[in-house]
């Protein structure tokens, strides 16, 4: 089956958003690279998903990222004491983080109005509210995960201050444009492998 998702930008002023199919069965991680390309993020920075509400039921304390023990803990202080000898995760009830290399969208989103939210950057928390639109049969001779309409750009990274100082222009009339551009990536061979190669920042 094909999910369709509209992926708003929250708190940046006016609408920014994306409208994207991809597979049910596609990884947490795949949809991390497929929002990387649409937003026109880096890569550079850390980031993870919160189950907000599946099979049309809220959900709390679900969070989805990079597994426990690797490159996240070690950057983030509040992980890093969670996981040492003295302050384990589970003493103090904190959710531990599911991989996202092994959980599948269909596991979480069951239902159309299913939402998750995707945070970017730390630092800046730019934050993305995902709804499962619609679920969808594949079309023939459709290559998938697709871009289908776009709304403004996206701020730059490293932009959080720029952006609250109102020194960045987001409005972008011609969405036709975003939706191409961002579907040649997708098309581009190993275009994931440009997000791969930028672990090491992490």
């Amino acid at each position: 089956m094909i999910y369709q998702f509209k992926v708003t930008l929250k708190d940046v002023g006016i609408p920014v958003w994306r409208r994207i199919q991809i597979e049910s069965e596609s990884t947490f991680e795949e949809l991390h690279y497929v929002l990387m390309a649409s937003f026109d993020w880096l890569g550079y920075h850390l980031h993870e998903f919160e189950i907000r509400k599946t099979s049309g039921e809220r959900s709390s304390n679900i969070r989805i990222g990079l597994p426990e023990g690797g490159s996240f803990d070690a950057k983030d202080s509040l992980l890093f004491h969670m996981n040492s000898p003295l302050a384990q995760s589970i003493d103090f009830g904190f959710p531990r983080f599911l991989h996202e290399k092994e959980e599948q969208l269909s596991a979480w989103f069951k239902m159309e109005k299913d939402r998750a939210l995707y945070t970017y950057d730390f630092g800046d928390n730019w934050d993305h509210d995902i709804v499962l639109e619609k679920i969808l049969e594949p079309e023939p001779h459709t290559l998938y995960p697709l871009c289908i309409k776009a709304k403004n750009d996206t701020p730059p990274e490293d932009s959080r201050m720029e952006m609250l100082d109102d020194e960045i222009d987001l409005k972008n009339p011609d969405w036709k444009v975003i939706v191409e551009d961002i579907n040649d990536t997708f098309r581009t061979a190993h275009w994931k492998k440009d997000f791969l190669d930028r672990d090491h920042f992490i």
